[in-house]
C-alpha cells in the first residue's frame, strides 16, 4: 500500500470521513435517541400491561355484576318469605282458613312479644286447637304451605274422651297446644340495592 498514491489517500480519507460521520451519528444522535427510545419502549410495555389489567378487571367486574344481580334476585325470592312488617291480620286469616279447611276449631290464640333474632324479628303465638288427629295433621300441613315462613314448636297433644256418641263429639278427639312463630325483617336490615 503506497500512501503517496492519491488514489489510496482518497480511499483513506473517504474511510476516515465515513468513520467520523458514523462516530458522530452514534455519539450525538443515536445514543441520545436510544435512551429516549428505551424510555418509550418501557412506557409502552407498562401501558400495555396496565391495559391488560384493566381488560381483566373489566371482565371480572362484568362477571361480578352479573353474579350480584343473580344474588339480588335470589334475595328478593327469599325476602317474600320474610315480610317487611309484622303482618298479624294476614297470619290470622291464613290460620283461620287452615283451621276451617281442615275442620279443626281454634280455641285460643295468645300473641307473644316480638323477639329480635340477628337480622329479623320473630313473632310467636301460643295456639290451642281441637279436632281429630287426622285433621290436626292436615292443619299442620296447611301451615307449612303459608306464603311466608311459619314454624311450629312446643306441640303437646291431649286425648279428649268422647262425652257422647254424636259425630261432632267423636270428631273432636284431641286438643293440641302449639307455638306458631312467624318472622319479619327489621327495616334497617333490608338490602339496599346498588346501582351500577
Amino acid at each position: 500500500m503506497d500512501l503517496k498514491d492519491p488514489k489510496t489517500q482518497k480511499l483513506l480519507l473517504g474511510g476516515l470521513g465515513i468513520f467520523l460521520v458514523i462516530y458522530f451519528w452514534y455519539t450525538k444522535i443515536y445514543t441520545k435517541n436510544a435512551a429516549l427510545l428505551q424510555q418509550k419502549q418501557t412506557r409502552y410495555e407498562n401501558l400495555m400491561s396496565d391495559l391488560k389489567n384493566v381488560e381483566m378487571k373489566t371482565k371480572s367486574f362484568e362477571s361480578l355484576k352479573e353474579e350480584y344481580h343473580r344474588l339480588v334476585e335470589r334475595y328478593r325470592k327469599v325476602e317474600r318469605l320474610l315480610p317487611e312488617e309484622r303482618e298479624i291480620p294476614l297470619f290470622l286469616m291464613q290460620m283461620h282458613s287452615a283451621a276451617s279447611t281442615n275442620q279443626t276449631a281454634i280455641n285460643q290464640i295468645l300473641p307473644k312479644a316480638p323477639e329480635a333474632v340477628s337480622f329479623y324479628n320473630a313473632s310467636s303465638f301460643d295456639v290451642e286447637i281441637s279436632g281429630s288427629f287426622h285433621n290436626f295433621g292436615s292443619f299442620l300441613s296447611n301451615i307449612a304451605n303459608f306464603p311466608f315462613l311459619a314454624n311450629v314448636s312446643n306441640v303437646t297433644i291431649h286425648a279428649v274422651p268422647p262425652e257422647g256418641t254424636s259425630r261432632e263429639q267423636k270428631a273432636n278427639s284431641i286438643t293440641a297446644t302449639l307455638r306458631l312463630t312467624t318472622y319479619y325483617v327489621r327495616e334497617e336490615e333490608r338490602l339496599k340495592e346498588i346501582e351500577f
